[in-house]
């Protein structure tokens, strides 16, 4: 708008700019451009090394989504539902205060509950709402399924508040990293976990603002007929690695004493039928007898 600005916009604006600066002092932030815009505002890298030497070290990648207020994301086109459902780094939203000069900090983590299970288990949803500042006391997991055909993913208190004076003391942005490296590593192993047909999410069953949320953890395993190839994938990857493992005479003495030796008869007979399926994993199993007794 040439001479002008809407005023909605500009105070928008200034609170990108807020949560930028405040990324800033904790994170190698580089700004989306306004012409790609899909979504996201800021691409990150954490900064690490605080208090050890005089180089910050780049540490592990998330995104952010800047917001000026709590109300809900809704995602309800089908290009932005296959799109929130398919991220691929931790996602943060960043809700700017700016008459403190601070921020607050939600973490995505359960979005994955929600993408795992689908609509009431059956469906993928027809819309999909992050609710930041909102959540219930009888699931932890913090998504509720609408009789509309839509998910509410609640994603609860803040994960952490940043504010100005925080983030010019090295003290207080290295207690910053740590606790957003903790909430950022549980979402990567969830985000791993999706990709490689592993279907369970791991999350805090409570936590409080500004702390670690690995001190009360719990999973929630998915299952449907349409993970079935994946997971029997995985699982005769499982089980040809046990075995190589637990028959390679160079590596076995170094396998603690447990249940393994006793497990042998029942993975055998598991690789046996294996391999009866699938004959080429006949080069990774040379020491199996497909015609041993049963």
């Amino acid at each position: 708008m040439p001479g002008g600005r809407l005023r909605t916009f500009r105070l928008g604006d200034r609170s990108e700019l807020l949560v930028q600066h405040l990324l800033a002092g904790i994170a190698f932030t580089t700004p989306v451009p306004r012409q790609e815009d899909i979504g996201l505002d800021f691409l990150c890298s954490l900064i690490t090394g605080y208090g050890r030497t005089n180089l910050l070290t780049a540490g592990p990648f998330f995104s952010v989504q800047a917001k000026s207020d709590t109300k809900a994301l809704e995602y309800k086109e089908p290009h932005q539902i296959e799109w929130i459902r398919n991220q691929e780094n931790p996602l943060l939203l960043c809700v700017a205060d700016r008459e403190a000069g601070a921020m607050d900090v939600y973490s995505t983590w359960n979005l994955l509950c929600a993408v795992m299970n689908g609509w009431k288990g059956k469906q993928i949803p027809n819309c999909i709402r992050l609710r930041p500042g909102e959540s219930h006391s009888w699931d932890w997991r913090g998504v509720e399924d609408q009789e509309d055909g839509s998910q509410d993913v609640l994603l609860g208190k803040p994960i952490i508040r940043i504010t100005h004076q925080q983030i010019f003391d090295d003290s207080s942005v290295g207690q910053i990293a740590q606790i957003l490296g903790d909430w950022i590593k549980l979402d990567r192993e969830n985000i791993v976990n999706c990709r490689a047909g592993l279907n369970w999410v791991i999350g805090p069953v409570s936590y409080e603002s500004g702390v670690s949320p690995w001190q009360n953890v719990a999973a929630s395993f998915y299952w449907n007929p349409r993970n079935l190839p994946k997971c029997s994938e995985n699982l005769v990857r499982a089980a040809v690695a046990v075995w190589r493992i637990l028959r390679d005479p160079n590596i076995a003495n170094q396998v603690p004493t447990g249940p393994w030796s006793d497990g042998l008869v029942p993975l055998e007979e598991l690789l046996r039928w294996v391999l009866k399926q699938q004959p080429a994993l006949r080069q990774f199993l040379p020491d199996l007898e497909t015609d041993l007794p049963r």
